[in-house]
């Protein structure tokens, strides 16, 4: 179901999350800035989901060699 990248990633996130709740504890507001690192793995992690796997980035930069694999 998940891609091992994707349990290291909720494992992260998971992480980010508790230590975001544990800081919040505490007088300062170094909450925030866990909160916002966890909002921003989150949000890496719905994207990872959503529009790649294993085999859908490709990096070939010279344009002939797309137009020959794309064309018919």
């Amino acid at each position: 179901m998940f891609a091992f990248r994707h349990k290291l990633e909720i494992a992260l996130l998971i992480f980010l999350i508790f230590i975001a709740f544990a800081s919040a504890a505490s007088p300062t507001t170094i909450w925030v800035q866990w909160t916002t690192l966890a909002v921003v793995v989150f949000f890496g992690l719905i994207f990872d989901m959503a529009f790649t796997d294993d085999s859908s980035f490709v990096f070939d930069p010279d344009a002939d060699n797309w137009r020959r694999k794309t064309e018919r």
